[in-house]
């Protein structure tokens, strides 16, 4: 634990300045609320006995003699003004400056956190769903911006108090303050233990709220899926078990929040009662003075408050330690799990790609074995195979979303591993059968890859995507936003703004993962005359399920079971009677079947 809190103390260090004015405001407040308490004695004192000696003793007698006792009740009053005056400055200043102090953290800290998650591999994001991510960003980080702006504050300011009270009870009468300060030791238990138990409590919490935003995230994102089989009950049922688990382990922290107060009050209460019992005998011995016992239990009272106020910031203070931990241990556990670039820039290739004896491995799933063939520039390399024979990994590997467990990818001789990932990337544009689109406008979804990039660029790019016609139909053209994946437009118009988006890119190398395989006829045709467009002149790779896409490729290869097992020319290829032949024929027997059925039933 002490590790987790000199590694939140990093934070603090970057506002240090802030941070000193703030407990310099803090040691102001205590002071003012210690004169407050010191002062109340002798005041009352004075207004009701008429006796002037004791009033305010850190001024000399002499010079009280000389007040008149008519100044004297002006005179008081300020004092106890301008005291509670500062007393509130420090407050506010204190109040404010570790409110910055705390936001500035949290913020820094969210910033980084969502910094280092874009800097992951896919790897990462395929064992980890969205929804616990989304909850690490914000609802971890929310508690700790509770912990670092509010109950930091209070500790640092409560913590100042008691030592200042404290201080005023023993400079008063040190006997008695060793009487009222018998349940302190007693008092910090119920604080530690309480403090240990909510920060189980909240670490369980949080894992469910996490749980809870992955159902939300799955359910909302695949809502269609969830109508279409009537998973509606099913989906209602998940969300309320979680949720039902989530109610049972707030609970647990309630009854801890709701225990600790009334522990600490009765703890506090026998304190004074004690002290009381004290007091009175003695004042009846003479050896205390009613005065004295007024100021006295005035800074035990306002002691016993800041005490009390700990084992509820205590209690917050582990919720946000409990967040802290899940934040530091996702970073910690997934740092071998960010993109490592090389120091290379690439700004374009001459020759070829090759993919050189190249093995890649899911965990212990071996997906590629020793795939070995090279792509010369401006050439159409089809990539074909029944479903799971790991087509769109070996695509993957090129932009580097995963990075070979054995063998070498080189660009004109040179491994992709020593070049720079953005300089990598941007000679990549990627057109993918789950196409991507943002809740934004139609241009800025276009220019993704540069929204510095001008109308003019963007409406070209449109144009050649057989695209320009439907957006200008929009209500509000290339500014209509279209939706949470594009959900305002058929899956046709959304395949088009993502090849727009390729085409604006103007990049060397084209990957095209089964492109056309979710349209219907009409569709694929306007889409496919629009990649023509967009695979002339660069050097493509084309992941395709439907052969009928493949057949004028410069090569294609027949992947089995994470091996190439044939390449050639599509004529070549069903001459051999091989694999590709096998999935040719068996392609041709379900067209033949579905335009039987569809001329039977007209």
């Amino acid at each position: 634990m002490l590790a987790l809190y000199l590694r939140l103390s990093k934070n603090l260090i970057t506002y240090w300045k802030h941070l000193l004015l703030a407990v310099f405001c803090m040691i102001l407040l205590s002071l003012t609320t210690g004169a407050l308490a010191y002062l109340i004695g002798p005041v009352m004192k004075y207004l009701f006995t008429n006796q002037g000696d004791g009033v305010l003793e850190i001024i000399p007698l002499n010079v009280l003699n000389n007040i008149d006792r008519t100044d004297l009740i002006v005179i008081i009053p300020v004092v106890i003004i301008i005291t509670a005056f500062l007393k509130g400055i420090s407050f506010i200043g204190q109040s404010y400056l570790m409110g910055y102090v705390g936001q500035r953290i949290v913020t820094d800290m969210r910033r980084e956190l969502y910094n280092f998650l874009q800097s992951l591999s896919l790897a990462f994001y395929s064992k980890n769903p969205t929804g616990m991510l989304i909850s690490r960003v914000t609802n971890d980080v929310n508690l700790l911006q509770t912990t670092v702006t509010d109950a930091l504050a209070s500790l640092m300011r409560d913590s100042f108090s008691i030592i200042v009270l404290a201080g005023v009870a023993v400079a008063l009468d040190w006997k008695l303050a060793i009487v009222a300060f018998v349940v302190l030791p007693v008092a910090v238990l119920p604080i530690v233990k309480f403090g240990q138990r909510m920060r189980r409590v909240s670490a369980k919490g949080q894992t469910s709220v996490g749980s809870i935003t992955t159902i939300l995230h799955e359910a909302f994102a695949g809502v269609k899926i969830v109508k279409a089989f009537n998973m509606e009950e099913y989906e209602k049922k998940r969300f309320s078990e979680e949720n039902w688990r989530l109610f049972k382990i707030t609970m647990k922290g309630v009854v801890v929040r709701s225990v600790s107060p009334p522990v600490m009050e009765f703890l506090g209460i026998s304190g004074l009662g004690i002290t009381i019992w004290y007091s009175t005998y003695r004042i009846e011995a003479g050896t205390l003075t009613p005065e004295e016992f007024v100021s006295f239990f005035a800074a035990i009272f306002m002691l016993y408050q800041p005490l009390r106020r700990l084992s509820n910031v205590n209690n917050t203070i582990q919720r946000g330690l409990a967040a802290a931990k899940r934040i530091f241990d996702l970073i910690d556990s997934s740092e071998s799990m960010k993109e490592k670039g090389g120091k290379e820039v690439l700004s374009g290739f001459d020759k070829k790609i090759e993919f050189s004896h190249v093995y890649f491995n899911y965990e212990d799933d071996m997906v590629l074995k020793d795939i070995d063939f090279s792509v010369k520039k401006g050439e159409i390399i089809a990539i074909v195979g029944m479903s799971g024979a790991g087509k769109s990994t070996l695509a993957d590997l090129i932009p580097r979303f995963y990075d070979v467990s054995d063998g070498r990818i080189l660009i004109d001789g040179m491994d992709i591993r020593e070049f720079e990932l953005k300089s990598l990337r941007s000679l990549i544009s990627i057109v993918s059968q789950r196409t991507i689109l943002f809740n934004d406008t139609v241009r800025n979804n276009i220019a993704y890859g540069d929204i510095e990039k001008d109308d003019e660029d963007i409406i070209r790019a449109s144009k050649a995507a057989n695209a320009h016609d439907f957006i200008m139909a929009l209500p509000e053209g290339y500014d209509t936003v279209i939706g949470e994946q594009g959900g305002r437009l058929s899956g046709g118009e959304r395949q088009r703004i993502s090849i727009a988006r390729a085409l604006l890119k103007n990049s060397p190398i084209l990957i095209l993962d089964e492109a056309t395989s979710s349209l219907d006829s009409e569709s694929e045709r306007e889409v496919q005359k629009a990649l023509i467009r967009l695979m002339h002149g660069r050097t493509t790779f084309v992941i395709a399920h439907r052969l009928s896409t493949v057949r004028e490729a410069d090569r294609i290869l027949v992947l089995s079971y994470g091996r190439i097992v044939e390449s050639g020319k599509h004529e070549e290829l069903v001459k051999r009677k091989g694999e590709y032949a096998k999935l040719y024929d068996m392609q041709f027997f379900e067209r033949h079947s579905h335009s039987k059925t569809a001329d039977y039933k007209q």
